[in-house]
């Protein structure tokens, strides 16, 4: 893969904002403890990364 500049720069956009959406995963799930309610599951991260992106120009771009 031989990307042009243009190219090279939008993908490294792209991995960023995913490395981004990455850790706030794994931010939320570092907070669980037992004897807490749960994590929040696939679903609850889909609908609060949609709510995220409503509010966020960069994050709704991805």
């Amino acid at each position: 893969m031989y990307p042009t500049p243009q190219q090279e720069h939008v993908m490294l956009d792209h991995c960023a904002h995913a490395r981004y959406v990455w850790n706030l995963a794994v931010e939320q799930h570092s907070h669980w403890r037992r004897g807490k309610r749960t994590a929040p599951g696939f679903a609850e991260q889909c609908r609060q990364l949609t709510m995220a992106g409503e509010r966020s120009i960069s994050l709704a771009r991805m």
